[in-house]
C-alpha cells in the first residue's frame, strides 16, 4: 500500500531505519516515532499533507484535531499469524489463538474509534488487491483523490510477494 501511495505521488514521512529484508523486499515505509503515538502524538503535524504508516490499534492514538484519511489494509487473519511467524522464524501455533483473538481485538478497537470520530476510510482487502487490482484502485484513486495512472499502479502490485497464504 505504501508503495502504491509513494507511486501516486504522495509523500511518506518515513525515516528509512528499518530496512527492506526477505519479508518485504520492497521496504517497510515506517517510521520510528510511531512506535511511541501512545505518550507523544506530535510529530503527527509533521506529517500533514502526506502519508504515514500507522498500524492497528495505534490509530487510537492519532491527533484528533487533525483530520486524515485513512486506508485500512486489511489481510486474512490466518495469513498474518503465518507472516508473523516467518518474519520472527519462530514457530508460535501453541499461541496462534490467544494472537487471533489479541490482534482481532486490535482491529475491533482500531474500527470503532475511526467510526467514532467520524475518520474516513478505505477499507482494502489485501488478498483482493492482489487478485483484482483494477476495481480496487479504481476506488483507491478515487478516495485519495489522485490523477495517478492506472497502469503505474498497476505495476506496483507484485502477485510474487503474496507468499503467506
Amino acid at each position: 500500500m505504501m508503495q502504491l501511495i509513494n507511486k501516486a505521488g504522495i509523500e511518506i514521512l518515513s525515516d528509512g531505519l528499518r530496512k527492506s529484508d526477505i519479508s518485504n523486499p520492497e521496504g517497510y515505509y515506517e517510521y520510528e516515532l510511531v512506535k511511541g503515538i501512545v505518550k507523544d502524538n506530535s510529530f503527527l503535524k509533521d506529517a500533514v499533507g502526506k502519508a504515514i504508516k500507522i498500524v492497528a490499534p495505534l490509530p487510537m492514538f492519532m491527533d484528533k484535531s487533525l483530520n486524515y484519511k485513512v486506508i485500512f489494509m486489511r489481510r486474512d487473519m490466518d495469513e498474518v499469524l503465518r507472516s508473523q511467524e516467518v518474519m520472527l522464524n519462530k514457530d508460535q501455533s501453541a499461541e496462534r489463538e490467544k494472537f487471533r483473538t489479541i490482534f482481532q481485538g486490535h482491529l475491533d478497537k482500531t474500527y470503532q474509534f475511526l467510526q467514532t470520530n467520524n475518520i474516513p476510510y478505505l477499507d482494502v482487502n489485501y488478498a483482493e488487491l492482489v487478485k483484482d487490482p483494477g476495481s480496487i484502485l479504481t476506488e483507491w484513486k478515487e478516495f485519495i483523490g489522485t490523477d495517478a495512472s492506472m497502469e503505474e499502479l498497476m505495476n506496483v502490485v507484485k502477485p510474487d510477494l503474496y507468499r503467506n497464504k
